[in-house]
């Protein structure tokens, strides 16, 4: 007989949780960070100014208790529809080991709803060329609307 695995998925304040998303944030970054700069370091004071100013919404899955992936959204008006409050993915990762099934899926729906709930209009995801989901984006209802190009321009130096 086979272990069954549980799934649970939840909206937190990120405080609740830094330390397992640093390390799931360190597993996307080799994954698929770009590596054009420095390092990964992640502003966690920040999201959690965000958080407390109503501006951040994270959202994970948990296996058998364990966060195995998550989705993290700026809230804010957009500032070309003042009246509209959108979110746009900060970021989103699930552990490769729960790919295969409809961890990914059902979180990005949680998510969706809690975002909808909150009176969000409007959803926005950036997409990696090496790591595209733009498929299950597509099945979601969501459109390719827009590209986005990057270059660096100034490396920090390194002491």
């Amino acid at each position: 007989m086979g272990v069954s695995l549980s799934y649970t998925y939840a909206r937190i304040p990120i405080g609740m949780a830094t330390r397992e998303l640093q390390t799931l944030a360190e597993r996307e970054y080799e994954e698929v960070g770009q590596k054009d700069l420095d390092r990964l370091n992640v502003d966690w004071a920040r999201y959690g100014e965000l958080d407390a100013a109503g501006k951040l919404a994270t959202f994970i899955a948990k296996r058998n208790g364990v966060i195995v992936g998550y989705a993290a959204f700026i809230v804010q008006t957009h500032i070309h529809y003042q009246d509209a409050l959108v979110a746009a993915n900060s970021a989103v990762y699930a552990v490769p080991e729960v790919r295969a099934g409809r961890v990914v899926l059902k979180l990005l729906r949680f998510a969706e709803m809690g975002l909808k709930a909150q009176g969000v209009q409007k959803i926005y995801y950036h997409v990696k060329q090496t790591k595209d989901f733009g498929r299950l984006l597509e099945h979601l209802g969501y459109q390719d609307v827009e590209r986005m190009y990057a270059k660096v321009v100034r490396r920090r130096e390194v002491a």
